[in-house]
């Protein structure tokens, strides 16, 4: 029977001899040829597709910051990038190194003067990048070092009190005392001499 359409042609089916017609152009495209569609279905093995990281939701997190810390460097974000290289070769090797992503954290560099390179980012909450800054000022308390704001809140001393006396020369021994820095003859006097 010939097809009601002026633009197409009859055919059969090459592996069920099933009829069918098709528009001219495709039937000259495919070289003459024409397979029904559940023959050509036979032939299509199951789509299984491997899911991408930015649709799985175990590595989203992951994922969006992998991205952001490489944009950030390849803008050089605020000026800040300028030394910092991004050495990841592939969000894989990222996540090999790194995981899944923790509630309430995101991506830091161990060393801040470091790049973006496997043994030197962790997960870390704003706390502890806080005191991981470039411009954080370390001091040692009771023979342990740590971040200036942690020993004045351990020691219920006020933080930029600490900070006047360490730019003013102040020697470390007297830096949580109870007293008086007087800077301009380099002298601490405790609390129980000042009148």
């Amino acid at each position: 029977m010939p097809s009601s359409h002026w633009n197409y042609v009859d055919v059969s089916c090459e592996s069920c001899s099933k009829p069918g017609s098709i528009r001219i152009d495709q039937y000259h495209r495919k070289n003459k040829t024409w397979t029904c569609r559940s023959c050509a279905k036979k032939g299509i093995s199951p789509n299984r597709k491997i899911r991408s990281a930015k649709h799985d939701f175990e590595k989203l997190g992951a994922y969006k910051s992998y991205w952001r810390a490489k944009k950030r460097v390849a803008d050089n974000h605020k000026n800040c990038y300028g030394h910092v290289q991004f050495l990841f070769k592939s969000f894989d090797e990222f996540w090999e190194e790194l995981g899944s992503r923790p509630p309430g954290s995101s991506l830091d560099r161990i060393n801040p003067d470091g790049n973006y390179e496997p043994g030197n980012v962790r997960w870390a909450t704003a706390a502890e990048q806080n005191r991981n800054r470039r411009n954080n000022i370390f001091v040692v308390y009771k023979g342990e070092k740590m971040c200036l704001h942690d020993a004045a809140r351990i020691t219920g001393k006020d933080p930029d009190a600490i900070k006047h006396r360490i730019k003013t020369g102040c020697p470390p021994e007297f830096l949580f005392e109870d007293g008086k820095w007087f800077s301009k003859t380099q002298q601490f006097f405790p609390t129980n001499t000042v009148t």
